[in-house]
């Protein structure tokens, strides 16, 4: 575990100040094809990568900064909150920070050698209860997260499953794109900045490449299944199934965040609006693939499409 943990700053600084407790320890699953640490005192997944190499998350170096978004902490790696973001003012009072439920502690509930169950407090404002399934692959580098909501306390409020990743800015992300009838293959979220001159719509490949700002932020989305980070030597995938029909608030289940220091691969499940008792679930399987070496991006695209072929359906397959 130490030896572990030495790779993942934060969880060994917090093992260390004795800031963790009974069901809050940090976790770490591996198996001969990857690695994973996750920090249940934060509601976080802070480490993904192969065994005995380079963490594939950003993690914040120094997360305590003063300079801070809305008084919030970013610590860096995976997270899930609750959606549509467009709806927080509404229901808070503010845009940011999220949910202290959400982004606040989780306690650990089951624990084998290849799983991890977390579950996080009650939202006091929209009376849910999140809870993560966090299992290794058997067969690949990669992992399964079941995410689920279950509502312990009356609410109007529409939800989405809403994951949000931070990594390295790699070459360029594709974000599967399947738009419906009359819908554009992306949508800018951040109207007052200007993704254009990082976009590219690839018709043939079913994607929209969104190449990473070096000194400047976007913030784009596509309605798919899949978002992916295309490095020199590998591929991160994050891959929902099945295909997320359904409504979504801003039309997009998937999108990408840029900012210098590194973007964010974000999923969105559908819209529900569940009863107290009810619950809404969703999975998502991150996968690291080796990029061959070989192929022009064209090719790498279509060979990056059959891999994900068994669990990601276009949409004439729907």
């Amino acid at each position: 575990m130490f030896r572990l943990l030495l790779r993942y700053p934060l969880l060994c600084a917090m093992a260390a100040s004795g800031s963790v407790g009974a069901g809050l320890d940090p976790v770490v699953l591996v198996n001969e094809h990857i690695e994973v640490g996750i920090d249940p005192a934060h509601g976080l997944i802070l480490g993904f990568g192969l065994p005995g190499k380079a963490n594939l998350l950003w993690v914040n170096p120094h997360p305590f900064s003063s300079i801070r978004n809305a008084g919030w902490n970013n610590y860096g790696g995976e997270k899930l909150w609750w959606g549509p973001q467009i709806d927080w003012r509404a229901v808070t009072g503010r845009g940011f920070p999220p949910d202290e439920a959400l982004d606040g502690a989780w306690t650990v509930i089951n624990h084998t050698a290849d799983r991890v169950v977390m579950r996080s407090g009650v939202s006091p404002w929209v009376g849910v209860r999140a809870e993560r399934e966090i299992t290794l692959a058997r067969d690949h580098p990669g992992i399964v997260i079941r995410n689920r909501f279950t509502r312990e306390q009356p609410s109007p409020q529409r939800l989405q499953l809403w994951t949000v990743c931070q990594v390295p800015p790699p070459r360029w992300c594709w974000l599967d794109s399947q738009p419906a009838a009359g819908e554009a293959p992306f949508v800018n979220l951040r109207p007052q900045l200007d993704p254009t001159p990082f976009t590219r719509w690839e018709p043939e490949l079913g994607c929209v490449r969104f190449v990473p700002s070096p000194s400047s932020r976007y913030m784009v989305g596509t309605r798919g299944s899949w978002i992916a980070a295309v490095y020199d030597n590998l591929i991160i995938v994050h891959q929902m199934a099945p295909f997320p029909d359904g409504a979504y608030a801003e039309q997009v289940s998937l999108q990408f965040f840029s900012s210098p220091n590194f973007v964010e691969l974000e999923t969105l499940g559908g819209l529900a609006t569940p009863a107290v008792g009810e619950s809404m679930t969703n999975t998502v399987h991150w996968r690291v693939l080796p990029r061959p070496p070989a192929l022009t991006d064209t090719e790498l695209g279509h060979w990056l499409r059959v891999q994900l072929a068994p669990t990601a359906p276009t949409a004439a397959a729907r």
